[in-house]
């Protein structure tokens, strides 16, 4: 069994709540993202997206802050009204833990900071814990 990886960047989740249907701006970026949810539950409405960089998800915190952010700041009128009045906007960085190697770096400059709090947005880091592949949990003794 290895069981060993150093840590690393998942995805960012671009992930909103709000009173209103966010169903248009999930139609809006169209296949520029990956719709994780769009839903609503009890009057509350939630969207969830990742980042679709060149087709393909990516694995590099920057590129999809700045793929987000473009995608934002292109936003039409109605649009952008529809983002500032959601009660929750959050960039949620995913990382996993890993159990050794080297640290996992990701930096986001001042300017992206300041592009995300311009969009009244949060920023969440999450870190989810090592989960061993399932070939490596298949070489665990009983």
């Amino acid at each position: 069994m290895n069981g060993s990886a150093a840590a690393s960047f998942i995805n960012l989740d671009l992930e909103l709540e709000s009173d209103e249907d966010l169903a248009p701006l999930a139609a809006h970026f169209g296949n520029k993202v990956f719709v994780l949810h769009c839903e609503e539950d009890a009057g509350r409405f939630r969207l969830a997206l990742e980042a679709v960089i060149r087709g393909a998800l990516s694995e590099d915190a920057a590129a999809c802050t700045e793929h987000f952010l473009t995608l934002l700041e292109a936003l039409p009128p109605p649009l952008q009204a529809l983002w500032q009045r959601c009660d929750r906007r959050v960039f949620d960085y995913g990382f996993e833990g890993g159990t050794d190697g080297p640290p996992c770096l990701a930096l986001l400059g001042s300017d992206q900071l300041r592009r995300i709090a311009g969009f009244a947005a949060d920023l969440r880091i999450t870190v989810y814990p090592f989960q061993p592949s399932t070939a490596d949990a298949a070489d665990v003794p009983e």
